[in-house]
């Protein structure tokens, strides 16, 4: 089915990549980059980025943040958050955003670092990243909801 669209899809592709500022900025297009670029958003942050620095953004509110996203779908039957040791041990908070397939917005649940550290605690894979439940996430103490801001956020740029 790709094939059938790839001539469509790299002329795309390739007008987006040359028309973008945001290339500029960023060099990257991708739907982590607009989780991090709303949450700094609804949280009067500012995207900071880059994974040597450990946490996406600085806010005034939450301090640092790191933005896990994830499109539904994609993480099989059981819906997660993934993080790595050292985002966790630089954040203040992590904020997980979910989208949709066809890149609707669908949630945003931040919860703050000592919170997050209950849940991954013991749950290192291969000594390297740490899985938790969506339903765990979002239930936990402490979880906060972004949503309404994030969706703010959104309509503010159409």
């Amino acid at each position: 089915m790709k094939a059938l669209h790839a001539e469509q899809d790299a002329a795309e592709i390739y007008n987006i990549l040359r028309t973008a500022n945001c290339i500029k900025r960023y060099d990257s297009i991708s739907h982590q980059l607009l989780a991090e670029l709303v949450v700094a958003i609804a949280t009067n942050g500012e995207v900071v980025g880059g994974n040597n620095r450990g946490s996406d953004i600085l806010s005034p509110t939450y301090g640092k943040i790191e933005v896990k996203s994830r499109i539904l779908g994609t993480d099989g039957p059981y819906p997660r958050i993934s993080l790595k040791p050292h985002n966790l041990d630089k954040s203040d908070w992590i904020a997980a955003v979910r989208w949709t397939r066809a890149f609707e917005f669908y949630d945003a649940v931040a919860l703050p670092k000592a919170a997050a550290q209950g849940l991954f605690a013991g749950r290192l894979s291969d000594g390297r990243v740490s899985h938790v439940a969506w339903q765990t996430w979002i239930s936990t103490r402490g979880a906060e909801s972004l949503a309404d801001r994030v969706r703010t956020a959104l309509s503010s740029l159409a």
